[in-house]
């Protein structure tokens, strides 16, 4: 059997929610739902799984961004694949449809971001072609 990607739908958020709380992003089906809702009708926003046989076993989010100084560029919003399906090749093909919806709307730059202490992923990032161009922290205000 082999993996296909596909478009995310709501019908996935339980699974989707699953496997954000493998990295520790707790978030309900509900709310998974919701934000898949959202994403889907959004311009500037998309989203696919990876599907082996009907289990979802990972997904990315992909966005469009614009900056006054830098100007365009899509970025990986979030990537998780199921930690039993590892090392499979499901990252690289999740990344892959990702750099498509990027190349599709004339933007070629495709950045990710990852959290400093996911040193696997900087690894895996790394081996699929993606450079390390600089370490940053984040600030947030509730308001």
């Amino acid at each position: 059997m082999e993996i296909v990607t596909r478009n995310i739908a709501e019908g996935d958020a339980a699974a989707v929610a699953g496997l954000s709380a493998q990295l520790g992003y707790v978030i309900s089906a509900a709310d998974t739902a919701r934000q898949i809702t959202l994403m889907n009708a959004s311009a500037n926003d998309d989203a696919y799984v990876a599907v082996y046989g009907d289990v979802v076993v990972g997904w990315v989010h992909v966005f469009y961004g614009l900056r006054l100084e830098s100007g365009s560029f899509c970025e990986v919003g979030g990537l998780v694949v199921d930690e039993q399906y590892r090392g499979r090749g499901i990252g690289k093909l999740l990344l892959a449809r990702a750099a498509e919806w990027c190349a599709a709307r004339q933007c070629n730059r495709l950045v990710v971001r990852s959290n400093s202490k996911r040193k696997e992923a900087h690894a895996f990032y790394a081996g699929a072609g993606y450079e390390e161009v600089k370490e940053q922290k984040v600030f947030k205000l509730r308001v």
